[in-house]
Formats: C-alpha cells, sequence, structure tokens
C-alpha cells in the first residue's frame, strides 16, 4: 500500500442511486480512518487532495473509473470500483456486497493489481508533435483508436510497427488496446482477451473489407503507429475523453506508458472480473472471493 490512511470516495453524480451509496461508504470507511466524499466532477477539479489518502473508491461504472485513473495515475493511488454502470469489467464489487466487504480494501487483505496503460502521441505533419498547447502525451487506460469521422466510407490507415510497415487496412476503426481494453470496444469487435496483467498491445481492426479482422498481440514494447491516409475524415480517441481530428501526413503513435492504474483485489490473481466472466457464460455468486486454487484466470 501507499502508507498512507483513509479513503476519497468518489461517486458518478448521472447515477441516480450513486450518491447515497457513496455516503454509506464513506460512513463505513470513517470507523478506520479519515474520508473524502467528492463527484466525480469535484474530484477531477481537486484531484490534490485525494494524495493525502490512501485508495480511492469508485462509485459508478467503468467510465467513472476511466475518469478517476487519468487523474491520479501520477500519484500511484489505488483503487477499488463499486459498480452501478451497465458493465462493470473493471470494477470489484456489486452493490449488495460493498458495504459488507469494503473494509477489507482499506486493511491488509487486499492486493494491488497493476494495469499497463497507453501514451499516445500525434505527429503532424508540420514536424510539431501533437497541438501547440499539449506538451505531453495523451494518457489512456483502454485503447487508442482511429477512425472515420462522420463519412460512410471505409477509411484507408496504414499501421507501422517499430518503423517496419505491417499492413494497410480498409476499415471503420482501427484500435491499440491494453489488456484492460481487451474487454472492451476490441471484445465487442471480435478481439481476444488478454489476462489483466499483461503488458503486450493489442492491434485490432474494426469491421475490414480486405483482410482478416484478426487481433493481433504485440511486444510490450512495440510502437504502433497508424496513418490514416483519408486523412479529411479522420479521428483520433482515446479511452472516449481525448478526441483530436486528424490532418493530412499526420501519423498517430501509440507506447505502452510508464504509468499504471492500481487495482485492489483480493481474489486470485489473473481472477477474471464478475462482470466479464458473466458476460462469458459463468453463473453469478454472491461472493466473489475464492480461497482455493486459481482456476478462473485468463
Amino acid at each position: 500500500m501507499t502508507g498512507r490512511t483513509g479513503a476519497a470516495v468518489v461517486y458518478n453524480p448521472w447515477i441516480k442511486e450513486a450518491k447515497a451509496l457513496a455516503e454509506a461508504l464513506g460512513r463505513r470507511l470513517e470507523e478506520s480512518g479519515p474520508v473524502w466524499l467528492a463527484s466525480l466532477e469535484e474530484f477531477e477539479q481537486r484531484r490534490g487532495e485525494a494524495r493525502d489518502y490512501g485508495v480511492v473508491v469508485s462509485v459508478g461504472g467503468d467510465g467513472t473509473i476511466l475518469g478517476i485513473v487519468r487523474a491520479t495515475m501520477r500519484d500511484g493511488l489505488p483503487l477499488v470500483g463499486v459498480n452501478l454502470g451497465r458493465v462493470g469489467y473493471m470494477t470489484e464489487l456489486s452493490p449488495a456486497e460493498a458495504l459488507e466487504r469494503i473494509g477489507e480494501y482499506v486493511g491488509s487483505e487486499a492486493w494491488v493489481e497493476e494495469r499497463a496503460m497507453l501514451d499516445v502521441w500525434v505527429r503532424r505533419q508540420d514536424g510539431e508533435s501533437s497541438d501547440a498547447s499539449r506538451r505531453e502525451p495523451m494518457h489512456g487506460l483502454n485503447e487508442a483508436v482511429v477512425g472515420r469521422a462522420g463519412v460512410s466510407r471505409p477509411l484507408w490507415v496504414d499501421v507501422e510497427v517499430d518503423g517496419a510497415p505491417l499492413v494497410a487496412y480498409a476499415v471503420d476503426a482501427v484500435m491499440v488496446a491494453t489488456a484492460t481494453g481487451s474487454t472492451g470496444y476490441s471484445l465487442s469487435s471480435g478481439g481476444p482477451i488478454l489476462y489483466p496483467e499483461s503488458t503486450s498491445l493489442l492491434l485490432k481492426p474494426v469491421s475490414p473489407q480486405l483482410s482478416l479482422d484478426t487481433g493481433l498481440v504485440l511486444a510490450p514494447n512495440a510502437v504502433v503507429t497508424l496513418i490514416p491516409r483519408d486523412t479529411d475524415s479522420a479521428m483520433l480517441t482515446v479511452d472516449g475523453f481525448d478526441e483530436m481530428v486528424l490532418h493530412p501526413g499526420d501519423a498517430v503513435d501509440v507506447r505502452r506508458s510508464s504509468y499504471v492504474a492500481r487495482f485492489l483485489r483480493t481474489g486470485p490473481p489473473r481472477h477474471l472480473s464478475p462482470g466479464l466472466r458473466q458476460r462469458l457464460g459463468s453463473p453469478p455468486r454472491s461472493r466473489e472471493r475464492s480461497t482455493g486454487p486459481d482456476t478462473e484466470g485468463a
């Protein structure tokens, strides 16, 4: 853990039940240390205050977690998610079990699972790296996607790995995903699932017309470059937060970041999340903690 105590409890204000559950969790956590309660908007504006706490509790869905990770990645704060969203692949607890089990995650029973993140740079055709106002890469936990921008026709994207040409796709989009992102957009477009702590990169085309739609698992230190040919209609998005229109001659470089997302877990290592196991066909269980051998890893 971090040596800091207490918890920052962050809730999604657009989910009706989130604030009340966050307040109840806060009261429970006050038994073991100080608590800071904030909406996601407040947290992003005052994120420096979270450095005083030992753990961040997310009350919402996967989108809430993505927002928190972006705000805390430099501080290395571990996070535990309570799922009030539709999917919850990154969350650890259901609302029904959160009040009973939340104490496990601020004590000594939890361990830290580190998830790889992405650094994404845009090389402008005029030689500038990204926009003049952007002096560092965009950061993502899920994926970087180059796709069409409002034009109903295939987008040609040239792909290079470590500077060497790999393939040219005619697609709706091409993405570079992390292991975490492998259970998101990539999975919905037919991609493979990487085990949670994998540091490999996943290259996945979306609806390619003239090539296989197979995802390619690349080395963790690979640099993937995406170069759209029809740049008048191309758009880069990173985790659904950052968006950038791509101009003629632009190239997008994606590599593994030096930052990681840190999640608190109590299940065995490589244990798939409850939400993902349900999607794969496993029946839900009232308690996702196991004391037996790891038989459900990826």
